[in-house]
């Protein structure tokens, strides 16, 4: 995992913050490969307790906050479907291949 003990722990934290004690944070895409090289940050985000209208303004808050704590880094952060809403190949590739931070 191309991640350090420093964004780690800021990008746990923000989970905690924004989505709620419960919610997860997970890795996944290109970082999770020790082999390569360069790369965004692809986050997936599960078990948050905001509404499907409400996901958006966290996610938003997430990666500015994210800016704020560690400079520019590409960041895409993807929230799992919500109860009422179909999973897409994006959230079923990210839970299965994502490593919880």
């Amino acid at each position: 995992m191309r991640l350090t003990p420093v964004q780690i722990a800021v990008f746990k934290q923000l989970t905690r913050e924004i989505f709620g004690p419960q919610a997860q944070v997970w890795l996944f895409g290109s970082r999770t490969d020790d082999q390569r090289r360069g790369g965004d940050i692809d986050l997936y985000i599960c078990g948050y307790t905001q509404t499907s209208k409400e996901i958006w303004d966290a996610i938003n808050r997430f990666a500015v906050q994210a800016q704020l704590k560690l400079g520019e880094q590409r960041i895409d952060v993807v929230a799992a479907p919500a109860a009422d809403e179909t999973p897409l190949l994006i959230h079923r590739v990210a839970a299965e291949t994502g490593i919880l931070l």
